[in-house]
């Protein structure tokens, strides 16, 4: 029972500092938004500046991307707890080395045939339906250079984390999106070009932070090749099928903006923004405690400790659906009022975009719950050593979104809202795969355990979307005022937060008390300092 609590209060106290550090980067990156689409979006060349960091985003997907949770952390935090820490960085120290060797190529491919790729991840574009491809292949070639210090400052961070060193992992972020907000504020709206050198800039910034974090844990690196070390065998067999899986990530978004590119221009843009703003609730609660929770479950799952692996796992599954389900539907409620108080500024938006960027959060708005928990679940089977299933499950995504997105261009109207609406629905399908695999897997039913929970849940959440929707019919913002913009969204989601709480106390939701003693003692911990 005492490992059981402790094991809780590390994850709360974890969990919180990650919290908190992704909380600073989420809203970091809203700002760089923002100013893309003040500033770069009048220019014209925001769609083109965003669809430049696809190649660039790939490049670190397939080096880094999901190897950094299901192979460092996993594979670095086992070998720790069993005392063998050489042994675990001959296996780092082998996967850093080739990464190294396989980026250059990479860069070297991609910088050589940028035209060709950008054919046809931006296929609008080819058949010459909007945008200016000259200055998104100058884009491109510039943000390659970006992608070394990311792809190195993704493996700096996973190394921080397996040491449970979760500050600056999760502040580092925080420093780059800085970097590049004074890039935009200072080049958006003169030139594209300068404004991506300045994010190449902040990239190796980054590196520098992340680099300087983990330089202690380097006395155990080696600049060679264990390619016979069994250590390696295993962070090999879990890092290429995750590596592949953090890749149809990174191609379901492709598909998107592809899509996005056969609409009018600053119709990429408009999708950007709407994506941006359901990921930050994620990268809030799911990715938070996903990143605390795999190191935990990792240690529960080498010990063979099934009971503490199952109630560790709970928690985090809980808390986050809790989280996530309310955001959600409120989110879906307020999707054009949200829109506007973010992304219209001045002379710089219009009705017309926030129209369709609320139409566009509405349609992924139902993704947060579903992407959360894909997001713990995939965690769950790095934990136990298993990328496959992520790996076949991302794969079988891919076709829905595709399907789904040729259905909703073809078949019917409602324009680019239909690719958000794909996205959220082929998230559910991957949702439903993980969870069915994990329970055969472990025998680890999910659904069934968790049912009465899920019930208590909407219990407490239906009252509180229809609180939240009547407040937002009677109180209507001043479009021109950015404080009544304001107080129409607080007092709608004050009331409908605050009925959600009090409902779910008086039912006695444990998960509850856990998110009030998670803030309360963050607060304590501010006043303190």
């Amino acid at each position: 029972m005492g490992s059981s609590v402790d094991s809780v209060k590390k994850l709360t106290g974890a969990a919180g500092l990650v919290m908190f550090g992704t909380l600073l980067s989420r809203i970091t990156g809203f700002l760089r938004n923002v100013l893309i689409t003040t500033q770069m979006k009048p220019m014209g060349y925001s769609d083109e500046f965003i669809l430049a960091f696809t190649l660039p985003d790939l490049v670190y997907d397939l080096l880094a991307g999901g190897a950094i949770a299901a192979a460092f952390i996993p594979i670095l935090s086992t070998y720790l707890t069993k005392g063998q820490e050489r042994t675990g960085w001959r296996a780092i120290s082998t996967f850093m080395n080739l990464s190294v060797i396989l980026m250059v190529v990479l860069e070297i491919v991609f910088f050589i045939f940028t035209d060709s790729f950008m054919a046809v991840f931006a296929s609008g574009y080819k058949e010459g339906i909007s945008g200016d491809k000259d200055l998104l292949i100058k884009l491109t070639r510039i943000l390659l250079l970006n992608a070394p210090f990311m792809m190195m400052a993704g493996q700096m961070n996973g190394i921080l984390n397996s040491y449970k060193r979760f500050a600056v992992a999760a502040f580092g972020p925080v420093i780059y999106n800085i970097c590049t907000i004074l890039s935009i504020a200072a080049f958006g709206a003169k030139s594209a070009e300068l404004t991506a050198w300045g994010v190449v800039a902040g990239g190796a910034v980054f590196f520098a932070i992340q680099f300087t974090g983990a330089f202690r844990h380097f006395v155990n690196y080696r600049p060679k090749f264990f390619l016979k070390s069994e250590a390696f065998s295993k962070l090999i067999h879990q890092a290429i099928p995750s590596l592949i899986s953090s890749t149809i990530i990174e191609i379901n978004i492709i598909i998107s903006r592809s899509y996005a590119t056969f609409y009018e221009a600053g119709m990429v843009t408009i999708l950007n923004n709407a994506n941006k703003t359901w990921q930050l609730p994620l990268g809030i609660f799911a990715q938070s405690i996903g990143i605390a929770l795999l190191p935990t479950l990792s240690e529960h799952f080498a010990k063979e400790n099934p009971d503490e692996f199952k109630k560790v796992l709970y928690k985090g599954l809980r808390v986050v659906f809790l989280m996530s389900f309310i955001t959600s539907l409120v989110m879906m409620i307020l999707s054009g009022d949200i829109m506007r108080i973010l992304f219209k500024w001045g002379s710089s938006g219009t009705e017309y975009d926030v129209f369709y960027g609320g139409l566009c959060l509405m349609g992924y708005s139902a993704t947060l719950v579903f992407s959360s928990m894909t997001a713990l679940m995939t965690r769950a089977f790095y934990s136990i050593h298993d990328s496959k299933t992520p790996l076949f499950g991302g794969l079988f995504g891919i076709v829905i979104l595709y399907l789904l997105n040729v259905i909703f261009r073809n078949l019917t109207g409602i324009g680019i809202a239909g690719t958000a609406l794909a996205y959220s629905m082929s998230q559910f399908v991957i949702m439903m795969i993980y969870m069915l695999m994990f329970r055969k897997k472990t025998g680890i039913d999910i659904i069934t355990d968790n049912f009465g929970y899920i019930v208590k849940s909407m219990i407490g959440t239906i009252p509180a979307g229809l609180v939240t929707y009547g407040l937002s019919v009677l109180i209507r913002p001043n479009i021109e005022s950015k404080i009544s913009q304001v107080a129409a969204i607080c007092v709608p989601v004050a009331g409908g937060l605050g009925l959600f709480w009090l409902i779910l106390l008086k039912l006695r939701v444990s998960e509850i008390r856990y998110i009030n003693d998670l803030v309360l003692s963050k607060l304590k911990r501010f006043r303190k300092a």
